[in-house]
Order: C-alpha cells, then structure tokens, then sequence
C-alpha cells in the first residue's frame, strides 16, 4: 500500500517544521530550525524567493539560511537550515510566533507558491518579576561558590627538578669546553682534533703528511712542549691516562718517522690507523 502512494504523494507538496527545542530560550539564544519542502520531481526552486538575514521584528533576527536540495522517493526536497537569534526579554515563561514566509516554485502545471506557515516556540525569563522580600540588599545575591583546592606542590616540584637538571647539565656542558669557572682545566685538543679529521675523513688519504703533522702539534700542546719519541715515557709519567696508548704512541711515532726522514710513500691503511689513533687519544682524553 505505501509504495502505490509513493508516486501520487510526490505529485503533492508538503511542508514540515522540525524545530531544535520547543521551549526553553533565553533572550540572546539562538534558535534553530529546519524546514523540509517536498514537491514534484520536476520542480524549480526561486532561490529569490527564500528569506533574508536580517532583522524579522523587533525581538527576532534571522541570523543564517542554507539550502540543500535531494530526490527522494521520487519527489524533490529542499531541506532549509535556518537560525535565529532571540531577542525578545520575557517576564515571565511564554510563546512566541516565529513568522512564516512563502516560497516560489515552477512545475510542468506553472507556478506555485509554497506557504511555510508561522510556529511557535517557548521563551522563559532570566530572573522572577517580583522576587521574595528580603531584609538586606545582598541577601537578593546568590552566595559565591567555593573553588576548587589546587595543589601546586607537584608542580613547584617538577619545576625545581627540571631546573636542577638544567644546572647540573649547564656544569657538565661548561666543564666539557672549559667554560669558565672550568678554564683551568686542560683544554681537550685530541677531541677537537678527533672532530677536524671527522669532517675531512675524505682528505686524508691525499693529505697524509698534513694530518701527521697535526696529530703532532696537538701532542705538542698537550705536552706543554715539543713531543718527541725519546720524550714518550716522561710524557706518559705525567699523563697517565695515555698509558694504554703506549703501543699506539710508538706505532704512530714510527710511521711518521718512516714517511718524513725515510723517503716511504704513504699506505692506504696509514689512514684509517691516525683516525683510529686519534679517536683513541680523545677517548681517553675525555676519560681522564
């Protein structure tokens, strides 16, 4: 039965009225509603034809129209979004008429004008029109509400925490490049030699001779005077911490003495063994 009544009821045109609430606006409340029109498959809205925002009366403005159009059950439908804003100041709880309007549309009969009847909603005051009598003025004033209780001593922890933390990696940092009041430790040559001959890794096969004499001058400053290989157990005596190098010491003494004063070519593992040597000289640097 309702689908042979599907195709006679598309031929006709029907307006619904779907409101958020019916009741309960304040002045200042926007009101929703939406508006479903239903009519002939064929027919054409006149978009002319649908409200404007603006003002409606002296208490109620249309604030936003949106349309959107489907086919349903093979009828057309307009589905109207419409808001509204309040602005009426009750004295007490009431209803009042949200105006109607028409609407244009053409079909394959001619033209037609939809009329989307006026409805109501409940509008309630903000306070009563003649409240108890009380003997004091203030008495008419809800009392304050208690707030909450926060507690800040897990966040004051947290702070001091983390700020401790910041200062004691501050001091490392400072000691680690000799920051003032850490300038009177010995200045870590090998570590930035070790980062020099990182950043030229490269180079230094075809600079071999550079990067020897290099490794030399840093031995030089941490000596506090030229270095050299009869000077290699008094240096050791005095910097103990280079002690497990002894072997690399005399290695790297040997080669340079080989390449400089022997006539020998350089190797390709010649190399490899100075960065090694040198990323061993830092380590033990910082250790020391």
């Amino acid at each position: 039965m309702l689908a042979a009544t599907l195709p006679a009821w598309a031929q006709e045109t029907a307006v619904r009225i779907h409101s958020a609430r019916p009741f309960g606006y304040f002045v200042g409340d926007l009101i929703h509603a939406r508006i479903d029109v239903s009519a002939p498959a064929d027919a054409v809205l006149s978009r002319a034809s649908l409200p404007n925002p603006g003002p409606l009366n002296g208490s109620l403005d249309l604030r936003d129209v949106k349309l959107s159009e489907t086919l349903e059950n093979g009828a057309r439908l307009w589905r109207l979004d419409l808001t509204y804003q309040n602005f009426y100041v009750a004295l007490d709880a009431r209803e009042i008429e949200i105006p109607g309007f028409d609407l244009s549309i053409s079909t394959a009969t001619g033209a037609q004008t939809v009329a989307v009847p006026p409805w109501r909603i409940g509008v309630s005051p903000l306070r009563e029109v003649a409240p108890q009598k009380r003997e004091q003025a203030s008495d008419y004033l809800r009392p304050d509400g208690s707030s909450a209780f926060v507690d800040e001593a897990t966040s004051l922890n947290l702070a001091f925490g983390a700020g401790a933390a910041a200062l004691l990696a501050l001091a490392l940092v400072a000691r680690d490049r000799a920051w003032p009041p850490f300038q009177q430790r010995q200045a870590r040559v090998f570590s930035a030699l070790a980062r020099e001959i990182s950043t030229r890794r490269g180079a230094v096969d075809d600079h071999l001779a550079a990067s020897i004499q290099s490794v030399h001058r840093a031995l030089d400053r941490a000596n506090g005077a030229i270095l050299l290989s009869g000077d290699l157990p008094e240096f050791l005596r005095r910097r103990p911490e280079f002690k497990p190098l002894q072997v690399d010491f005399e290695r790297f003494f040997e080669t340079s003495k080989r390449l400089f004063f022997g006539g020998e070519s350089s190797k390709d593992d010649y190399a490899e063994q100075l960065a090694q040597f040198v990323s061993r000289l830092a380590r033990q640097e910082r250790a020391g």
